[in-house]
């Protein structure tokens, strides 16, 4: 018995995936692969470029948000193309999407090819993975590289990838040597750091059935209310982490995804000393390219001085609150003017000014992009600005974020 399950082990040896060369690997998963072009109906020339795959025999396609993003935001002038390995091409029908996690699904109708399988078990780190796409429009390509984890900093779910994924790959396959699918290319870093999507959200995405009297834009909408309900529900569930800034607490690094830094000026000829903290997150969602959405930035800078006089002083940091613009994405077309309020608020020893400015989205009713600006005015040659940027929150969940990170800044005198 034992000699049996030995030659068994001996002749299924040759068979194992594991022994496949990238070679092999390319060669057998290729025609599940497509570049997926978007094209401009006026011109008639491909605007811009990317990859799918698919993961059906009925034609279904997964590629990324961002490839066809211009399918939603300029419908009926722009149209999908999907051009196969062998180089027939062949319209693409956009079925559903899912912009918190820059996933589309798509169908070439008629079409029938070799499919991937998605898996949501994510490997152990280190395996050895292969991202398919089409870079740059230069064909067909192969990325070899390792499975290194999910990204420990960040909102919105990614693996990074050791790999050089580059532009136009973006929405092909990443896969293991058995040809399951584990992420789809989303984004690059450069020098070999690239960041998948879990394909775990392909087969969420997939179970949502997709209500045909909802448009697109309410569709969208939704995903986008609901995440970030998800998130900024967490951070009001319990009292913010905080920081000590001179005198002062402040929020700091409210969660495992939130990047703080810090930085003093040191200038010889400074009139005032200046100290500035920042949080923020680093991904924000898709939704065009003027605009994007779903990010949290805290803003804390500590001014004083030695040398002006009080008037002098005050007269700097009305000029300096007075011009901050945010750096806000959008234009005219997908965003409304901010509106803002100006109060007084009076907690004992600490007393402050607070601007409160929202903006809304256009295309995405019940959404809004959030500034609160305040000031400390207690210290006459000192001031902490605080100010604190939301976008793409209802208003509910906004302004008890911003009632929240009021509460926390306090001074220790």
């Amino acid at each position: 018995m034992r000699l049996f399950f030995l030659l068994l082990l001996i002749l299924a040896t040759p068979a194992l995936a594991q022994d496949w060369s990238t070679e092999e690997v390319f060669s057998r998963y290729k025609a599940a692969v497509v570049q997926v072009r978007i094209i401009d109906e006026v011109g008639g020339e491909k605007s811009s470029l990317g990859s799918g795959f698919f993961i059906s025999d009925a034609g279904e396609i997964i590629s990324n948000y961002h490839v066809i993003a211009d399918l939603v935001e300029h419908p009926g002038k722009y149209r999908a193309e999907y051009v196969l390995d062998d180089g027939s091409s062949g319209p693409l029908e956009l079925l559903n999407v899912d912009v918190v996690h820059d996933l589309s699904l798509l169908r070439a109708a008629a079409v029938r090819r070799p499919f991937l399988a998605i898996e949501s078990t994510l490997p152990a780190k280190g395996e050895r993975l292969y991202a398919f796409g089409n870079p740059y429009d230069l064909g067909m390509t192969i990325i070899e590289g390792t499975y290194n984890g999910l990204l420990e900093k960040s909102l919105y779910e990614r693996i990074h990838f050791s790999g050089s994924i580059n532009p136009g790959m973006s929405g092909g396959p990443t896969v293991d040597r058995q040809g399951n699918v584990i992420g789809i290319n989303v984004a690059t870093a450069g020098n070999q750091v690239s960041f998948l999507v879990p394909a775990g959200f392909v087969l969420s995405m997939l179970k949502r059935v997709a209500d045909d009297n909802e448009s697109l834009h309410e569709r969208i909408g939704s995903q986008l209310f609901a995440n970030q309900q998800r998130y900024l529900d967490e951070l009001t569930s319990q009292a913010l982490a905080t920081a000590t800034l001179g005198s002062y607490t402040i929020p700091g690094k409210l969660g495992g995804y939130i990047n703080c830094s810090s930085r003093s000026d040191q200038s010889e000829e400074r009139l005032v000393d200046t100290v500035a903290y920042s949080c923020y997150t680093d991904e924000n969602i898709y939704l065009s390219d003027q605009l994007s959405t779903g990010a949290i930035r805290m803003d804390h800078t500590l001014v004083s001085t030695k040398d002006l006089g009080q008037l002098r002083f005050w007269a700097l940091m009305e000029s300096s609150f007075a011009k901050f613009y945010g750096g806000f994405s959008g234009n005219e077309d997908n965003m409304s003017s901010f509106q803002c309020q100006t109060e007084a608020v009076d907690r004992g020893d600490l007393r402050l000014k607070v601007v409160l400015c929202l903006r809304t989205y256009k295309k995405y009713p019940g959404l809004y992009d959030l500034m609160q600006r305040q000031i400390t005015l207690n210290q006459p040659h000192q001031a902490l600005t605080t100010t604190l940027v939301l976008t793409g929150v209802s208003i509910d969940h906004g302004l008890r974020f911003a009632e929240a990170v009021l509460e926390s800044v306090k001074w220790n005198p």
